[in-house]
């Protein structure tokens, strides 16, 4: 006997002197994983295509409860010419459990590199039956008693991670069962049994997994429930409105072999390369010095150290630079060349008697330079404002420089320039350049300014005539 008293006896680490203690190889674990894991899960290893399949397994059927349905004699049927009366049948017939059976199957279908996979199915299953018990809970004899299920399934499977050699799938089916009963017991007094089969819908759910061996052939490990909708068995040939309704309900673990019939796609194979031929560079020949190839040089005899653009030939001149719209200075001439929308002349000398919009003759001199140079560019159009200074009132100085700007554009219009290339407007006071505090601020800002609305550049843009 064991006496659980007895201390176990452990080594004294006297008793371990002279071992010999070998620590982990940790990069040999490493090593080992990693081989594992990549023979499991190595990437574009997966098999694609039509393939059949073959597998089998164990099936175990949940106990059925058997209703009784339709009517029925008292006892067997006579061969009289006058028949018993017949009864509704109505309540439970008994109940029966399974044993663990053998399940065969065989599959047909087509695995695509998306994963999914469209398959059908024809599974056998046979049990026999390990107890019968009735409603009266008494006991039959289940000798002889073997029930017989035949299913068709249109599956749809969906492998989780269809690129790889190792691929988890889940997925369902739907179909039609044919269940096959014989030796039917009930403790009711009837007719000798006969063979009862019915065909009903049923479906089906399940999942896996998948391992790719080679580039044809693939194993499994599967399981399926299945579960049937009504049956209706009819055991009785002397009682044939007499039947017994019941659902199948069943789960089943396979081992499945399938052979894909194209295997997995081949890699496209490599074009052969040419071989290149290395040919040593030419050195360009530069016969002037000027740093331009022969072939490309326009101008062969440039001077040594001379600068030419990629050609080899001198640059052009640079193009003479635009003209810009200036102010005119004390003795020049009002020029409009250069001047764009935006820009602003003041017309220094544009003088009127005191407090009135009479021009002086000094005055009119100068607009007539205006007038030759919008006789030059026609397609300048101008606005005309005027300014005072602070001498006087507000509403006053408005209305001043309101009329010494209509009369600056009645000169012009009288001197030939058309009335729809000009508008005119007073500003009084509110707009000065200088200080009012002085003479000669005052001066400054009693002023008459040619803003330019529409300049050369602008119509050649919106391409108006250029100007003779």
């Amino acid at each position: 006997m064991l006496d659980l008293d007895q201390k176990a006896v452990h080594p004294t680490p006297k008793q371990t002197v002279g071992r010999t203690m070998k620590r982990p190889n940790n990069r040999s674990s490493v090593i080992a994983v990693g081989l594992v894991l990549g023979t499991l899960s190595g990437p574009l290893m997966a098999n694609v295509g039509p393939y059949v399949g073959v597998a089998g397994g164990l099936n175990l059927a949940r106990g059925q409860h058997f209703d009784y349905r339709g009517q029925s004699t008292r006892g067997p049927q006579p061969p009289l010419v006058v028949e018993r009366p017949l009864f509704d049948n109505d309540g439970p017939a008994g109940d029966y459990t399974f044993k663990r059976s053998p399940l065969g199957q065989l599959v047909i279908g087509t695995q695509f590199a998306n994963g999914l996979r469209p398959e059908f199915e024809l599974s056998l299953r046979r049990e026999r039956t390990q107890t019968i018990t009735f409603p009266d809970q008494t006991v039959g004899s289940n000798a002889g008693v073997q029930l017989s299920t035949t299913t068709g399934f249109g599956n749809l499977w969906y492998d989780l991670f269809p690129q790889w050699r190792l691929h988890p799938y889940v997925g369902g089916g739907f179909g039609v069962a044919r269940q096959i009963l014989n030796n039917f017991q009930t403790n009711v007094e009837t007719a000798p049994p006969r063979k009862a089969d019915d065909a009903s819908l049923a479906y089906q759910f399940g999942g896996g997994v998948r391992f790719d061996l080679t580039s044809h052939f693939s194993i499994g490990l599967d399981y399926r429930w299945v579960k049937t909708f009504n049956t209706k068995l009819f055991p009785y040939e002397e009682q044939p409105q007499t039947f017994f309704r019941s659902h199948y309900n069943a789960q089943s673990v396979l081992f499945s072999v399938q052979y894909f019939i194209f295997g997995k796609p081949k890699p496209p194979a490599a074009e052969p390369v040419a071989p290149v031929e290395v040919v040593a560079p030419v050195a360009p020949v530069d016969t002037d010095g000027d740093g331009v190839p022969d072939d490309v040089d326009q101008c062969p005899d440039s001077p040594a150290g001379s600068v030419v653009d990629a050609t080899g030939c001198p640059p052009p001149p640079p193009p003479p630079p635009a003209p810009t719209c200036k102010q005119p200075g004390p003795g020049e001439k009002v020029s409009l060349a250069g001047c764009g929308a935006g820009d602003s002349i003041v017309l220094r000398g544009v003088n009127f008697a005191t407090n009135k919009a009479v021009l002086t003759v000094n005055a009119k001199t100068i607009l007539d330079d205006v007038v030759a140079e919008l006789k030059a560019h026609p397609e300048v159009e101008i606005a005309i404002n005027g300014h005072t200074d602070s001498d006087g009132s507000d509403a006053s100085n408005q209305k001043l420089s309101e009329r010494r700007a209509a009369s600056v554009m009645a000169y012009l219009v009288s001197q030939g320039i058309a009335a729809n290339r000009m508008v005119s407007a007073g500003f009084g006071e509110g707009s000065p350049v200088a200080d009012n505090a002085t003479a000669e601020g005052k001066e400054l800002n009693r002023r008459v300014e040619l803003k330019i609305t529409k300049g050369i550049d602008d119509a050649a843009a919106a391409g108006a005539p250029a100007a003779p």
